[in-house]
């Protein structure tokens, strides 16, 4: 399953759970988990990912062995089964920010016992590495993403800042490994804390990051932005418009951001829900060819209740117009707990299966794009966000 590079959209219900397989058979690395109790049904058409991880990792000392795995935020839907992986998984690196924690510190107890393993394991890690003065080795890798006053304690005193990156950083490495030409991941956010950026929502402390299996952002990779919201996305696109930086913004894949969240272009204006094209048109001014738009959510229904939870209806149908590959949703795609694939070949991301969804893609939003043209300015590091 993991032997040639692509990348996995899992069907999890309305949750998130992402896997890149940057070397065939050898470097994969997962972005968030949703396993539950559920998806070990055989009536149900949620995925049981840890047994397919458990299943097709590489083996290292006869353990299945995950190169690297990242935390957007701890939410349940992100982090659910977390602590089954460690017991099943050898998990080489985490990746997380200190921030998706802060809300909790004054009520511990507010933490679900996946987002405690976690970030116990974190803070291991942490103290493992400080104590190592560098690299502690696999097992007990970390990387820290995104600034916070966290840092200035005493616990993350003497951190390598080889482990540490901020919005701006380019990261080329996993578990260790030199992964240049092979993978590359732009750090969008968090940002810092206390700046004009800081939102303050705990959904607004979520990773965000362009990630790339190759070497040149301006060819478009998959864009994550966890559970973002309209106000800090229009923040990630003028910072990296101000910053020149605009290839990190292209995408071939866009996971729709909180589960096809209607948040992401409808924002409440005294008291009124109003659309926010300009983002629309940004998303659709950085697509890179036929792009694919996905839903990591359970089947969007034809209408929405005010006060509902993602999916959001309007929010698929903007999205059509968006998306001149297609519109595509982890639960649409007619397989049992099957995940959406998308094949890697050079620079183009392909996806993998053909459905009437991507068969019948928006005609308006191809002409669109063709439109907008597809220039950019090359991709530099930046560090905005950064302390002056």
């Amino acid at each position: 399953m993991f032997d040639e590079k692509c990348v996995y959209f899992w069907p999890v219900g309305t949750g998130d759970s992402t896997t890149f397989v940057v070397r065939p058979n050898e470097v994969v690395f997962q972005v968030d988990l949703r396993h539950s109790q559920k998806s070990e049904d055989e009536e149900t058409d949620c995925a049981p990912v840890i047994d397919y991880l458990e299943e097709h990792l590489p083996k290292v000392d006869g353990k299945p062995y995950l190169s690297a795995f990242a935390i957007t935020h701890p939410d349940k839907d992100h982090i659910q089964g977390f602590e089954e992986l460690l017991e099943r998984v050898t998990v080489g690196e985490l990746w997380f920010s200190p921030r998706i924690f802060r809300e909790h510190d004054d009520d511990p107890n507010s933490l679900g016992d996946d987002a405690k393993a976690f970030r116990d394991e974190a803070h291991r890690r942490v103290t493992a590495t400080v104590e190592a003065g560098g690299d502690p080795g696999a097992g007990n890798r970390v990387r820290i993403v995104g600034w916070d006053d966290l840092l200035d304690e005493e616990h993350y005193q003497g951190f390598p800042l080889e482990f540490f990156s901020v919005p701006g950083d380019v990261v080329e490495s996993l578990d260790g490994d030199d992964l240049t030409d092979e993978f590359r991941a732009f750090i969008h956010g968090p940002f810092k804390q206390g700046s004009d950026e800081d939102v303050g929502d705990r959904n607004e402390t979520s990773l965000a990051m362009q990630v790339v299996l190759g070497d040149d952002p301006s060819a478009g990779g998959v864009l994550l932005f966890g559970d973002h919201k309209y106000p800090v996305i229009r923040k990630i696109f003028d910072f990296t418009k101000a910053h020149r930086n605009e290839a990190t913004l292209r995408w071939q894949v866009l996971l729709g951001p909180h589960h096809c969240s209607k948040s992401v272009m409808y924002h409440d204006e005294d008291g009124k829900e109003v659309l926010k094209q300009d983002i629309l048109d940004d998303l659709g001014k950085y697509q890179v060819g036929a792009g694919y738009i996905v839903a990591s959510a359970n089947s969007i229904p034809a209408s929405n209740q005010d006060g509902d939870n993602p999916p959001h209806a309007k929010a698929k149908a903007r999205y059509q117009e968006v998306a001149t590959g297609g519109f595509v949703c982890t639960h649409d795609d007619g397989g049992h707990a099957e995940p959406l694939k998308f094949t890697v070949n050079g620079s183009d991301i392909e996806y993998a299966q053909t459905n009437s969804v991507v068969k019948g893609a928006n005609a308006l939003a191809a002409a669109v794009s063709a439109a907008r043209g597809s220039d950019v300015t090359p991709s530099t590091k930046v560090g905005f966000g950064c302390p002056n």
